[in-house]
């Protein structure tokens, strides 16, 4: 009798306790994540009727597109401020990125533009959310989906990703250069929302309004100097490293008339900055038909013709700084890129690449066939086009901690949080950021409430405040992440007040074991590769069963030593 009664009481807390689990986590996935916003992209708005007014998207880059293709849902129109007038010329318009193999810079105010990406799961599915024809519009490009897998390496140890039916090794991955996508999904906005237009220019300031809280309009410079006024019922900062939106509200604040110093300093105070010196030289290999059969040849990764990630390994910051990265880039264009942190060498030539790998400081050598690769190209003579990137601080605008910040004021993308690229995640928090934008406005209702001030403020007094809060959780915590990474290496310049070794030590300790992790057991891989795609919390990582895992690792370690 005893028996049974513990294993009733066994039994009831643990149906209790997987009970609070499912409810925590379904809370944490609502509040970390943006993937239960996703199904609402899209769907009508309930009253019917769209916010009256114009939604200004200050930049026309990813997150102004994405950023756009939300508003025209949600605003009777939508108008984007770009500067750069070549983007809606033909050529502007074309998928050159994926028809032409060599590295090209044709978007100067965007650092990355011509080096090989990366996108995660979630935006494969925000996308086709976004645009019913975005798998037939990708298809015209000549380019693919790609394999879940993208072939990481942790100082050479592969990480275990399991067998290859595993559902994470599916084609889920759009395979498109910076480029290729920029013009993609320009064309798709154009096509598919006929109230968003272009408006050559560079947004200079904002205008108050005289009754609320809100932005009224803002002022706009044209190319050749004019300057005009155009009305704002929500103003989106997309200007990406210039960080427009900080300095317009700098300005608005000291033209105030109840403006002060220290409302100045603290608006001042909430960008923060380190740098890790991050660069790297991406070298493109055009690739002709002919040499195809002989690169199969090599032992490539099995499926060449429809590969993207070929080979991704990064540093185990205890034994090297250096990273390495093959994937094809485009159809007709295979990417190498080398760099680390502070790593200053430039490639010139096929022998610098040899070079700088052999110099590489692994657990596990390289695969045979990227020298070989590098030997065919050397012997076919295929001189490659060398891009270096020296990649710029690292740079967090803290909104969410602003105090009084107009209540129609947003910033997405760049213009908040720009990270170390290393890890290929910036489109990507572009999207889930205008995703969250998305679940916000189809709250909103499209006529003045009691909880506006006037009609001027169609948008609550607390959406600008509400919007920065979730967005802190949802990509803000990056910040940490990265820099915990970023912190291991003695060369980066840390923030203000940080210091190297003692800032973020627990984060970083509990990231390398966990990597060390990823690399031995597939459960936990799933895991991680579910958080690395934006469509778990970063929590999952932190749950007993993989302390326990963590614990279990280092005790067998203690064991053999």
């Amino acid at each position: 009798m005893a028996i049974f009664a513990l294993i009733v009481a066994f039994s009831a807390v643990a149906i209790v306790y997987k009970a609070i689990s499912v409810f925590v986590r379904t809370k944490l996935r609502v509040t970390l994540t943006a993937v239960d916003d996703i199904p609402l992209l899209g769907t009508p708005r309930k009253d019917g009727l769209k916010i009256k007014g114009t939604a200004v998207v200050c930049g026309g880059s990813i997150a102004g597109l994405l950023t756009a293709r939300v508003c025209s849902d949600h605003f009777e129109n939508v108008a984007m401020i770009e500067p750069e007038e070549s983007v809606m010329t033909a050529e502007g318009l074309d998928d050159h990125g994926e028809k032409i193999a060599i590295a090209v810079q044709k978007r100067p105010r965007v650092p990355q533009y011509a080096v090989f990406h990366g996108f995660q799961f979630f935006m494969t599915i925000g996308l086709r959310k976004m645009f019913s024809n975005f798998d037939v519009e990708l298809a015209k490009t000549g380019s693919y989906l790609i394999s879940g897998d993208a072939k990481m390496h942790w100082s050479g140890l592969p990480f275990s990703t399991g067998s290859d039916q595993s559902p994470l090794n599916a084609r889920t991955l759009v395979n498109l250069t910076r480029a290729g996508l920029e013009t993609l999904l320009r064309r798709l906005v154009l096509s598919s929302c006929p109230n968003v237009k272009y408006v050559l220019g560079s947004v200079t300031a904002l205008n108050k309004s005289e009754t609320s809280d809100a932005i009224s309009s803002v002022r706009i410079r044209s190319g050749v100097g004019d300057e005009s006024t155009l009305p704002a019922a929500l103003v989106v900062d997309c200007t990406g490293p210039a960080l427009g939106g900080l300095r317009w509200l700098k300005a608005l604040l000291s033209a105030s008339t109840t403006g002060n110093a220290e409302e100045i300093k603290l608006l001042e105070s909430l960008k923060i900055t380190y740098d890790p010196k991050m660069a790297y030289t991406g070298c493109d290999f055009e690739i002709t038909p002919e040499l195809i059969h002989s690169l199969e040849a090599l032992g490539f990764p099995a499926g060449f013709q429809t590969a993207g990630f070929l080979y991704v390994g990064f540093a185990n910051p205890k034994m090297d700084k250096r990273n390495v990265i093959i994937g094809r880039k485009g159809r007709r264009a295979i990417q190498v890129a080398v760099g680390g942190w502070d790593v200053r060498e430039r490639m010139t030539s096929i022998d610098d690449i040899k070079k700088f790998l052999s110099q590489l400081v692994l657990s596990r050598p390289l695969p045979e066939w990227i020298p070989r690769m590098l030997e065919l190209f050397d012997q076919e003579h295929i001189i490659p086009t060398y891009v270096y990137s020296r990649c710029p601080a690292s740079v967090y605008v803290q909104y969410h901690l602003a105090k009084d910040l107009p209540s129609n004021f947003i910033a997405i993308g760049d213009s908040v949080l720009q990270l170390n690229p290393v890890r290929g995640q910036g489109c990507t928090k572009a999207c889930v950021e205008a995703v969250t934008l998305n679940g916000l406005l189809i709250k909103c209702t499209a006529t003045p409430t009691g909880d506006t001030k006037g009609p001027e403020n169609i948008l609550p007094r607390d959406f600008s405040r509400k919007f920065f809060h979730l967005q802190a959780k949802r990509t803000g915590a990056l910040w940490d992440t990265y820099k915990s990474e970023d912190y291991s290496w003695k060369t980066t310049t840390p923030a203000k007040g940080d210091d190297l070794q003692r800032t973020s030590a627990w984060q970083r300790a509990y990231g390398y074991a966990l990597t060390q992790l990823v690399s031995q057991d597939p459960e936990v891989y799933g895991v991680w590769w579910h958080t690395y795609h934006w469509i778990a919390p970063p929590t999952d990582l932190l749950s007993p069963k993989i302390i326990l895992k963590l614990a279990w690792m280092q005790l067998q370690r203690c064991l053999v030593s």
